[in-house]
C-alpha cells in the first residue's frame, strides 16, 4: 500500500543512528526542534535586513554576514543554546551591527518564563524557592533547598 510505504519511509528517514531513547527523548526532540525554529526565524529576519540569503550574490545587498555567536534562551522547555548570526549592514550614514527583533540583545528567557517566575514571586515564593522551582523545570536537581525547608520543619 503507498500509506504503508510513505510511513515507513518517513520512520526511516528519523531514526538516527547512536540516539538512546527513553523517557526523557521527547523532550530532548521538542526541544532540538525548538532551537532549529529560533534559528530558522533568526536567520530568515538576517535574510530580509540584508536583502540577500547567506552566500547570494544580490545587486541591492544591504551588508554582509560575518560568523555567529552562540546564545543560551531559555524557554518553558529549559535553556537551548543557538547559533545567533552577526552581520553588519550599510547605510548613507555609514554601517552598523545587525540586532535581531526576534531575539532582543540580551535577552535571556522568554517572555512565559519571566512571568512564570514574576508570578512565583508575587505568591510569596523566595529566592531558593525559585531557584528550585527553575533547577526543576531545567531537569536538575536542587537539593539544598528541599533539605533546608524539612529541616526547619522537623525544628533543627
Amino acid at each position: 500500500m503507498p500509506e504503508d510505504d510513505a510511513v515507513g519511509k518517513h520512520i526511516s528517514e528519523d531514526v538516527r543512528v547512536g540516539v538512546a531513547f527513553g523517557p526523557d527523548s521527547i523532550e530532548m526532540g521538542i526541544r532540538e526542534r525548538v532551537r532549529e525554529m529560533i534559528q530558522t526565524i533568526v536567520n530568515e529576519e538576517l535574510a530580509a535586513a540584508l536583502g540577500a540569503r547567506a552566500s547570494t550574490r544580490v545587486e541591492g545587498r544591504q551588508g554582509y554576514r560575518h560568523g555567529t555567536r552562540l546564545r543560551t534562551v531559555t524557554s518553558s522547555l529549559g535553556p537551548t543554546t543557538i547559533e545567533m548570526p552577526r552581520a553588519r549592514l550599510r547605510s548613507e550614514s555609514g554601517s552598523r551591527e545587525w540586532r535581531s527583533k526576534t531575539v532582543p540583545r540580551y535577552q535571556r528567557r522568554t517572555a512565559r518564563v519571566d512571568e512564570a517566575i514574576l508570578g512565583l514571586y508575587l505568591t510569596g515564593a523566595n529566592t531558593r524557592r525559585v531557584r528550585g522551582a527553575g533547577a526543576a523545570a531545567a531537569g536538575r536537581a536542587h537539593v539544598e533547598g528541599r533539605g533546608f525547608a524539612a529541616g526547619r520543619s522537623l525544628g533543627r
